[in-house]
């Protein structure tokens, strides 16, 4: 799970091991997610999901088999209006919430295959489905996840046959 060292990503993690899975809490934030490890019997990665290292370094702690893979690293960078806008800001959000998902995907799709029925969840947000004022570069990023997540959907062979199983219902 990535993102794991606050708001959702905690409480995913959290409720994914009390389901019983063996939860792995990679997030930037070392000292967060070696606390949230410790109290639900986790495995603590530091990971940056725009470093190639690291996410390679998170796919060996994985492994050959994942059962469920939660991407929810992300984060919004500035509210400047469009015409305003700075590049960097922009940037930074494309690297984190989509090429990120990307990244940690490809490293990790390989063991969800391997484990026969792996679940791949995207985090999204409401910003993913509507624009507001000042969200330009965010907003896009997240479409552009919600988009990529659609588009694997497709051509997934989970999705022609019939997924035989769903994730914890939370």
């Amino acid at each position: 799970m990535t993102g794991a060292s606050s708001g959702i990503g905690a409480a995913s993690a959290t409720a994914l091991a009390a389901h019983g899975f063996r939860v792995i809490c990679a997030a930037r934030r070392v000292d967060r997610i070696d606390a949230l490890a410790a109290d639900i019997g986790g495995v603590a990665v530091a990971c940056d999901v725009t470093s190639p290292a690291d996410v390679r370094r998170l796919a060996e702690i994985v492994g050959d088999t994942l059962d469920v893979l939660v991407n929810n690293a992300g984060g919004a960078f500035g509210s400047d209006e469009v015409a305003r806008a700075d590049i960097e800001d922009w940037r930074a959000m494309y690297d984190v919430n989509v090429l990120g998902t990307l990244t940690v995907t490809q490293a990790l799709l390989p063991a969800l295959v391997a484990s026969g029925d792996g679940v791949l969840i995207n985090m999204g947000s409401t910003a993913g489905r509507a624009a507001y004022e000042g969200g330009g570069g965010y907003t896009a990023a997240k479409h552009g996840v919600a988009v990529m997540t659609e588009t694997l959907r497709l051509g997934s062979s989970a999705s022609r046959s019939g997924s035989r199983r769903s994730p914890p219902a939370w």
